[in-house]
């Protein structure tokens, strides 16, 4: 759920501001993730539970609608809430509700079954453990997107083919002074090609030994929510269509800018068309 203002604390100075919008839509995740791989040609499926009250109810409509498989998310217990207070300037706050509800485990085999890639993104790190085993197991790669340091991630990291981090999870499990020192240090602990991203800065990856930097596309910035888990999406879509990884960094970095433009992170997933025409501009 994603306000601007709304009879709260506003996210800068504390006041109470107006509503100047509101959007409710599954948070940023493997949700938006899924949806923005979608959006850019590929299908999706999403496996693990999903709240069994009203609220998930609409977001299983919301990811239904997007295009992604959700036979394999299974209701469970409350939704976990999260209310994003967005202020004009893009800066935000977070306000969670997490009901303390377990997952479920999916029927993996089945989930995936005939898929060409894996994302995980660490927010159930034993399930994606047992995925990330299948999916080797089966010479599927296993794309890992991860924000922050949990319990088992490292195990998790070690399975992924890719490592999509952001510049805290690299500070954690790789301090490094240098980018590219850090690059090196998580390759390291198992992926074949590692991604830092850096906000407003960018990109920069690591892949056949070869250090590339991708600056972010100039937009004019609404809402930084979920841009990473377009990025995510982005890149998977762009491995999966084959492109050299330089390609794949470019087609994550302008998708999550574009996302960047707007508010609410669902609404802000770009299209197809929109994301290529600005990464075409770096040729």
């Amino acid at each position: 759920m994603t306000g601007l203002g709304a009879e709260a604390p506003d996210p800068q100075s504390g006041a109470v501001a107006d509503v100047a919008e509101l959007d409710l839509a599954p948070a940023p995740g493997i949700a938006v993730a899924a949806s923005t791989a979608v959006a850019l040609g590929c299908r999706a499926r999403l496996a693990g539970s999903i709240g069994a009250d009203a609220l998930g109810g609409v977001a299983r409509a919301m990811i239904s609608r997007a295009g992604v498989d959700v036979e394999h998310l299974r209701p469970m217990g409350r939704s976990q809430v999260r209310v994003r207070l967005v202020d004009p300037r893009g800066a935000h706050d977070l306000l969670d509700f997490v009901p303390g509800t377990a997952t479920p485990a999916p029927d993996l085999a089945r989930a995936i079954d005939g898929a060409s890639a894996v994302l995980v993104d660490g927010s159930e790190v034993p399930l994606q453990i047992v995925a990330a085993e299948r999916a080797r197991a089966a010479g599927i790669p296993v794309v890992c997107d991860g924000s922050a340091v949990r319990e088992g991630l490292g195990e998790l990291v070690g399975l992924a083919d890719v490592l999509i981090s952001s510049e805290r999870l690299a500070a954690e499990l790789a301090p490094r002074t240098e980018l590219g020192a850090a690059l090196e240090a998580l390759a390291r602990l198992g992926p074949s090609a590692v991604v830092i991203t850096l906000g407003g800065a960018g990109a920069v990856g690591l892949h056949d030994g070869q250090v590339v930097e991708c600056p972010a596309f100039p937009v004019d910035v609404v809402d930084t929510g979920g841009a990473g888990a377009v990025f995510h999406g982005a890149f998977a879509a762009g491995l999966l269509g084959a492109l050299p990884f330089v390609r794949c960094l470019e087609l994550a970095a302008a998708a999550a800018a574009l996302s960047c433009s707007a508010v609410g992170t669902w609404a802000a997933v770009p299209s197809r068309d929109a994301v290529l025409d600005l990464a075409k501009t770096r040729r």
